[in-house]
């Protein structure tokens, strides 16, 4: 009986492990206390962007980064 429940006790070690790793190790969500309606936060630059920013139109020379908010080359 003992063996037994060793075992599930090591399965259930190894299954949850994993888990968390991910959970110590993962950074933290960031936020913002940006304007409802009149700002939406950008994870990716961590600021607040104004709604209904204009896009640059990047084409033909080029495609538009999210990630830096403009163009970039082909």
């Amino acid at each position: 009986m003992r063996t037994v429940i060793r075992r599930i006790t090591t399965a259930a070690a190894a299954g949850l492990a994993p888990l968390a790793f991910v959970t110590v190790i993962s950074p933290a969500v960031s936020s913002a206390d940006c304007e409802p309606g009149v700002e939406w936060f950008d994870p990716l630059a961590n600021v607040c962007r104004p709604t209904g920013a204009p896009m640059k139109n990047c084409l033909p020379n080029g495609w538009w980064d999210p990630t830096i908010m403009d163009c970039r080359p082909f």
